[in-house]
């Protein structure tokens, strides 16, 4: 099948003044040519598409179906249109992208401030907000891109893993913890642990990582700067990931990796399956995933500098 946009647009002004002498006149075309553009198109799809007679000509049930997908169809078409002359007059245009806090904490804010200079025209918008939320602004059509924690349902989202995040323990300067230079999970379960909420996604991995019994939780928190102030005044120890370290750089914080500690949070560049990404944002995508090459690297060896 090879539709094209003059069938499209012939089509679609067929449809509204029901004449094919006025649609071939709207169109600048004989009426000869125009009925056999029409002709064409009905060809290309595989059934007829109006009702004809010797009067006016309607659309039948089929056509009636098909005025959604030429809409569709000549939108897509006018977007790229319009992208691909922006582009050419100097790439204006606008990304949004939904992100766990826990990522915008110090890499995220680094590559913005990257790709800014790449593409100073190009608009970023921000949401950031809990995994689950992320997720819903991409079906939403509120988000173009999502940067989440976890791969999500592939029948809904296209994904790609960027890196692997570890986690560390954080406790204050004069714990009992904080002499060893690597901990177990076992060695900390039984320690006061100020965990974080319930539905953000640190909290879904390290209810893992203290299976089935679970960590001695005496609070929970949901900012990071709140998690950071509890430690430093040694409320109690806590677990967080490599991206949010910068966070937690305090005099009276440690900061422990972990020793043999398999699991590890996947970080994913997330789309929705079923539409496809406007230039910018597909500029984005592509700049996101080469920034994040290296980055677990990167992480370990700022921490040794620690």
């Amino acid at each position: 099948m090879n539709l094209s946009i003059k069938q499209l647009r012939a089509f679609m002004v067929l449809t509204e003044t029901d004449s094919f002498t006025r649609a071939a006149q709207r169109v600048n075309l004989s009426q000869p040519a125009f009925s056999a553009l029409i002709a064409s198109l009905e060809e290309d799809v595989g059934y007829r598409l109006f009702d004809r007679d010797t009067r006016k000509v309607q659309l039948n049930a089929d056509g009636i179906h098909f005025i959604e997908i030429a809409r569709r169809l000549m939108q897509m078409h006018d977007d790229a249109v319009s992208e691909i002359k922006s582009h050419a007059t100097g790439y204006k245009g606008k990304v949004v992208l939904a992100v766990l806090p826990s990522l915008a904490v110090e890499w995220l804010p680094q590559v913005l401030t990257q790709y800014h200079h790449a593409y100073p025209k190009i608009k970023v918008e921000l949401i950031d907000t809990q995994w689950d939320r992320c997720l819903k602004a991409i079906l939403d059509g509120q988000a173009d891109l999502a940067l989440t924690a976890g791969e999500p349902s592939s029948e809904t989202f296209s994904s790609r893993m960027l890196f692997a995040d570890s986690f560390y323990l954080i406790c204050h300067k004069d714990h009992s913890l904080a002499q060893y230079s690597l901990v177990s999970i076992e060695e900390i379960k039984d320690w006061a642990f100020i965990g974080f909420s319930k539905g953000t996604s640190i909290r879904q991995y390290t209810d893992q990582l203290a299976e089935p019994e679970g960590f001695n939780y005496v609070l929970e928190v949901r900012q990071l700067t709140t998690m950071m102030g509890l430690v430093a005044a040694n409320y109690g120890i806590s677990i967080v990931t490599g991206l949010t370290l910068f966070q937690f750089q305090h005099p009276d914080i440690a900061i422990i990796p972990f020793r043999d500690l398999s699991l590890r949070r996947g970080i994913y560049l997330v789309t929705d399956k079923e539409r496809q990404l406007s230039i910018c944002a597909r500029e984005c995508y592509d700049f996101l995933q080469a920034r994040a090459e290296g980055v677990g690297h990167e992480l370990k060896t700022r921490l040794t500098r620690a």
